[in-house]
């Protein structure tokens, strides 16, 4: 089984994403190299809403704020410490004077060690990644190119399949293929309503496991603070 072939069950797409935003960049290039082999049109959507830290920082402000306030004053500050002077000057102009004085001094008085700035990086970007599956940011208000849609895994498999046929790409799966009859035709369309209804079901299911786990995730936390 190719690695892409593990994550076509519904949610595998945002789980797969997960795994290649949470590598060194040598891992994700050697991950991204393996899916181009194995599925362009996967390492297409894969890059295109793969989420970086340079790509989290050129958000509005208050974005950037929901963000920092899930991840936490400490880690976030850590993790601007990648950031060249340049790089860093303009996070800061998008920032209010008040939250742009408490960030220089806070970068100022920071000793976190590479180390520390590495792992703060990822955990920007991995609970930036929760923060749009929970529902708490929303992609289309952000970048319309960061949305994933429901039953993505199955439109991600069909533009596979127009691509190897020849055809031209697309994501558009509501609209069923000309075939001989329109017996034939009515039965295509409902086999592929049913199989979009099967894969939003399971995605369902995902999220309420995802949900599920935060909520423990957070009840361990408040029984270590009491």
């Amino acid at each position: 089984m190719g690695m892409v072939d593990r994550y076509k069950k519904a949610g595998g797409f945002v789980q797969l994403l997960q795994v290649i935003e949470t590598c060194n960049s040598k891992k994700r290039e050697q991950f991204m190299n393996i899916i181009i082999e194995e599925s362009p049109v996967w390492a297409e959507a894969l890059n295109q809403r793969c989420l970086t830290f340079d790509k989290i920082i050129s958000w509005k402000p208050e974005v950037l704020l929901d963000i920092i306030a899930s991840v936490n004053m400490l880690s976030f500050t850590a993790a601007l410490k990648i950031l060249n002077p340049e790089q860093l000057e303009l996070f800061l102009q998008k920032l209010s004077n008040q939250d742009r004085k408490k960030f220089e001094i806070a970068v100022k008085e920071s000793t976190a060690s590479q180390n520390e700035i590495s792992s703060s990086v990822m955990k920007v970007i991995s609970e930036t990644r929760l923060l749009f599956v929970q529902g708490s940011l929303k992609a289309d208000k952000i970048d319309p190119q960061l949305v994933i849609p429901d039953d993505f895994e199955y439109m991600l498999e069909k533009g596979t399949q127009s691509r190897q046929a020849g055809a031209t790409l697309t994501f558009d799966v509501a609209s069923p293929g000309v075939v001989g009859n329109s017996g034939s035709a009515n039965s295509n369309v409902e086999i592929d309503k049913m199989q979009k209804k099967l894969v939003l079901l399971s995605r369902e299911v995902q999220n309420l496991r995802s949900e599920n786990q935060v909520m423990k995730d957070k009840l361990e936390k408040i029984k270590k603070i009491a």
